[in-house]
């Protein structure tokens, strides 16, 4: 192969990874985050507040955040066509079934690990799209799960604060970087 012919195939394939960032930008991306860690910052504050009643909590603001994520998709997929985009919604799907299970496995969870099992099932599920989609999505998951893991052993009394920050604030902060600086 020739420099410059590899050098054209390296330019295409920049091109390509930026019209996917483009495309998954404006299919709402950047709203799914934002969506999410507001579920996450005001249902991980509830948990560190709240002695019983924060399932409620987690339940309303989990159906929240379905009905505006189903909102956002219906609002800007069709702006957006890709033969895999189905594909996002199975993996999800599927890697939130496998959360379940693994979590029935190794019942019983007590209150701050379930806290941290969660965040990590799910982080693990951005850092694993980052691989495919961008770079700065799976830099996000692994940062969450860092951090997650770094404030369960050195902040256990305060880990729902702390996860409500770097988690729920971490993945607002996504959306945000996803709204601004991939259109």
């Amino acid at each position: 192969m020739e420099p410059s012919e590899a050098y054209e195939s390296l330019e295409m394939i920049k091109q390509t990874r930026q019209a996917t960032r483009v495309a998954l930008a404006r299919g709402g991306t950047g709203y799914l985050f934002v969506i999410w860690g507001i579920v996450w910052l005001f249902g991980f504050l509830g948990s560190a507040v709240l002695d019983t009643g924060s399932g409620y909590l987690w339940l309303g603001l989990d159906a929240f955040g379905v009905l505006g994520s189903t909102f956002a998709i219906l609002r800007y997929t069709r702006h957006v066509r890709s033969p895999y985009g189905w594909r996002m919604g199975v993996f999800w799907v599927l890697l939130i079934g496998y959360g379940a299970l693994l979590a029935w496995v190794v019942w019983p969870l007590q209150g701050i690990q379930y806290l941290l099992f969660v965040t990590l099932i799910i982080s693990m599920g951005y850092s694993m799209l980052g691989l495919w989609t961008s770079t700065p999505l799976a830099i996000m998951g692994v940062a969450i799960s860092v951090l997650a893991v770094l404030g369960w052993r050195l902040l256990p009394d305060y880990l729902g604060y702390w996860l409500a920050f770097t988690g729920g604030g971490g993945l607002i902060a996504a959306g945000l970087y996803v709204l601004r600086a991939w259109k």
